[in-house]
């Protein structure tokens, strides 16, 4: 019986790494499709354009000329990876991979008025129900000086109207404020003003950039609604002057005063 026994054991033996073989290509076959997934894709997009664009802005810190820095500045990547990002939004329709890949043709068409107001109207038509719809909110606070006010209105009142993410109504509604406010019309400027009042209202408490939160971003407008437009006395604030010696605003009251405020953002 031992010659039997012994040749089980020799096909169990021979058995196992055949399985193992197996269970190591399965891997393999779903490692690869992973890297090769069109969210892995965008990243490596995403990852690749990062870097020429760094590696552009790194060569323009050591330019010494503005000659030299004009030329460098020509070389930052742009619409040149307009086809790419949209080959990756047709891929992963319907995705958020998607909507990210839209995001990124609507940031690199600047000079394509048409591209980029397709890729708003996509994002809204295909992905309104995505977290990602945010980022757009965020794109659309000076679209209004290259597609015109009515549209970037329109499209802001979709997203506050129809997303299904609070975070997302909340900037959107924000975006629509800030945008109302700049208008020449007075019914929107009034309409402007409703908008912030509701962002303090209902999603004070979201958060909004670094550590504050958008209760604290409405209320600096809604403060320079009311207290900094011109006409207005300015708002009384102290300093120090070059010397160390503190002074108020109000002690150049009756003087012409240049105020130059200035940061880095």
């Amino acid at each position: 019986m031992r010659p039997v026994i012994g040749f089980g054991l020799l096909l169990t033996a021979l058995a196992a790494p055949a399985g193992a073989q197996d269970a190591h290509k399965a891997q393999a076959v779903a490692g690869q499709a992973s890297a090769t997934s069109p969210a892995k894709k965008l990243e490596a997009l995403v990852q690749r354009y990062n870097k020429e664009r760094g590696d552009v802005i790194a060569a323009y810190q050591k330019a010494t000329t503005d000659e030299e820095r004009a030329k460098i500045l020509s070389g930052l990547p742009g619409a040149g990876y307009i086809p790419e990002f949209r080959a990756l939004a047709d891929e992963a329709r319907g995705t958020d991979t998607a909507a990210q890949a839209w995001i990124w043709v609507l940031r690199l068409s600047e000079e394509d008025k048409a591209g980029a107001w397709q890729a708003v109207t996509t994002l809204l038509e295909e992905h309104m129900s995505s977290a990602v719809i945010a980022e757009l909110t965020g794109e659309l606070r000076y679209a209004s000086y290259q597609h015109g006010e009515a549209p970037v209105i329109e499209a802001l009142r979709a997203i506050v109207g129809e997303s299904p993410h609070e975070k997302v109504r909340a900037g959107a509604l924000f975006t629509l404020g800030a945008v109302l406010l700049e208008s020449k019309d007075a019914a929107n400027k009034s309409e402007g003003r409703n908008c912030f009042e509701a962002v303090i209202t209902e999603y004070g408490d979201q958060p909004y950039r670094g550590d504050s939160t958008y209760r604290k971003a409405a209320e600096g407008f809604l403060y320079e609604l009311d207290h900094l437009q011109v006409g207005m006395v300015a708002p009384e604030f102290e300093s120090i002057d070059e010397n160390g010696v503190p002074w108020k605003l109000s002690d150049y009251r009756g003087k012409v005063v240049i105020v130059d405020f200035w940061g880095f953002w």
